[in-house]
């Protein structure tokens, strides 16, 4: 198998085993790349697979077969890979391939997608996203939900097959159902933790790789207690459906907008230009929230929240940038509440 190292690539790592690869990966902490054998003689490559995002969720790897069956594919989808490479592919479809999977996407092979000819070239590439997505999602479910050990090949295949087959007919036949399958939150469909720690970790690395600025938000509401004793759980609930919509038709389609838990959210913006936009957004975001919101019993309220902001060039951890947004978030409920506070690289 090949790791790739350091942003440009131009380090290739060539590891004869499985142990190999993970020896490598124990020492170099910023690879941006693995190509990963389905078969590996004496390792199986779904095995190793697993071994390296465990260590590495965010470690973008595709696996490499000279078989393209579903089952094969959907196998080392649910597995945590990003993209699924058959040998047979021209040299030009293997690069883009790779590309697409360094920028965070997913790639599997054409034949497995549905395509839609009325739509335009960037329609198009963002419905197949969706699909690609949407399949990753489903396959990994299956073995979540089955806890499958999927060490042996035959076993994956013979316990797999039925159950991956008839999943795809069900993303060809209904997406709306399969929306559902996503990392989301039961309550308000954003991004639960899962999703929100795997995104955080591929903007970290996104934003090493391409010198850019993420910023990670912290979003309490204030006195959420005291709505739910007055007015009641259901109210409460309805609040924080309104405060996740309010905070995704606020950011852009490229950020990422989760539900910890409670009434804590969370926000990451990538691409940040500068410290004033930073200040910008929060203001707007801030004003967005704070609008009055009719409850499904007729109440009324303005609900008002507390954010807590760091700002990070990618070169640190998301634990460093989770306690940075985290002692922010703090000092504006030390100061009253209701404002914002950005806490810059570094501090």
């Amino acid at each position: 198998m090949l790791l790739m190292a350091q942003l440009s690539c131009s380090t290739v790592l060539h590891a004869a085993t499985g142990q190999e690869a993970l020896d490598y990966q124990a020492q170099d902490q910023d690879i941006d790349l693995v190509l990963l054998d389905y078969n590996l003689g004496a390792d199986h490559g779904l095995d190793i697979l697993q071994k390296l995002k465990k260590c590495d969720p965010a470690l973008p790897v595709a696996m490499v077969s000279g078989r393209d069956e579903p089952q094969v594919i959907l196998s080392a989808l649910g597995s945590g890979a990003s993209g699924f490479v058959p040998k047979s592919l021209a040299p030009e479809d293997i690069v883009f391939a790779i590309q697409q999977v360094i920028e965070g996407g997913i790639y599997v092979p054409s034949s497995l997608l549905d395509t839609n000819p009325r739509t335009t070239p960037v329609e198009d590439t963002q419905s197949i996203q969706k699909q690609l997505q949407h399949l990753a999602d489903i396959a990994r479910r299956v073995i979540r939900e089955k806890n499958l050990d999927i060490c042996d090949q035959a076993d994956v295949e013979s316990e797999m097959t039925s159950t991956l087959n008839r999943l795809v007919r069900e993303l060809q036949e209904d997406r709306d159902y399969l929306e559902l399958l996503a990392f989301q939150d039961d309550l308000t469909g954003v991004a639960n933790r899962r999703l929100f720690d795997e995104r955080l970790d591929q903007a970290l690395r996104n934003s090493r790789r391409n010198c850019t600025f993420i910023s990670l938000i912290y979003l309490d509401l204030d006195h959420f207690k005291r709505i739910n004793d007055t007015l009641g759980h259901p109210a409460g609930d309805a609040l924080l459906k309104k405060v996740a919509q309010r905070l995704v038709t606020s950011v852009r389609e490229v950020d990422t907008v989760a539900r910890l838990g409670g009434d804590e959210f969370t926000v990451i913006l990538v691409d940040v230009d500068s410290i004033d936009g930073l200040e910008g957004h929060l203001t707007r975001l801030r004003n967005t929230i704070k609008q009055v919101i009719t409850l499904e019993n007729g109440k009324q309220c303005t609900p008002s929240v507390s954010i807590g902001a760091a700002l990070s060039d990618g070169d640190e951890t998301a634990e460093s940038l989770m306690k940075r947004a985290d002692n922010a978030l703090y000092q504006v409920k030390e100061h009253g509440r209701d404002h914002f506070r950005i806490a810059p690289i570094n501090q």
